[in-house]
């Protein structure tokens, strides 16, 4: 997954669209979750993560106080919580394993509507390779709120909105 720096701008100010959705961030100390798909090479998301995270610091004062949460997406979901500085530096990956496996966006979903719904930006690298088997489960899942929180970031970038309204039209 190559970002430029023009791409790292570009979703640093969708995530200030998020923010500014009515009812979402009401001042305070931000939370927010960024999900890696682990069958992504740390290589490959590694800049990609460091060129967001840079870019969010500089577009705005909102991003020097953050509670991160990692979310490693694999066979099972393992979350910690990292100061967004090792984001950049590659700390918080140390001892990071890719497992290649197609997985399953509803399980994603789900998980993130159960565990991180206080964050109000959840941020998903992933690889192309995973799907939606359950479109219900899915939809049900994003909505009310995740879709509105929500970006993945792999070949593209897509809002949440803009996936839920993929899934119906299939």
């Amino acid at each position: 997954m190559e970002l430029t720096q023009i791409g790292a701008l570009q979703i640093a100010k969708r995530v200030d669209a998020i923010l500014r959705v009515p009812g979402n961030y009401r001042g305070g100390n931000l939370e927010m979750t960024v999900v890696i798909d682990t069958s992504l090479e740390q290589a490959d998301f590694g800049e990609a993560v460091a060129a967001v995270v840079r870019a969010l610091k500089q577009s705005n004062e909102i991003f020097r106080n953050v509670r991160l949460n990692l979310v490693f997406w694999g066979q099972e979901m393992r979350a910690n919580v990292v100061p967004m500085a090792m984001l950049m530096t590659g700390g918080a990956f140390q001892g990071y394993r890719c497992c290649p496996l197609k997985k399953r966006y509803e399980d994603l979903f789900a998980y993130l509507k159960k565990f991180h719904a206080r964050s109000k930006v959840v941020l998903v690298f992933a690889d192309g390779q995973n799907e939606v088997l359950d479109r219900q489960a899915a939809g049900d899942a994003l909505t009310p709120f995740l879709k509105s929180k929500l970006l993945l970031i792999s070949e593209r970038v897509v809002s949440g909105t803009e996936f839920l309204l993929g899934l119906w039209r299939q």
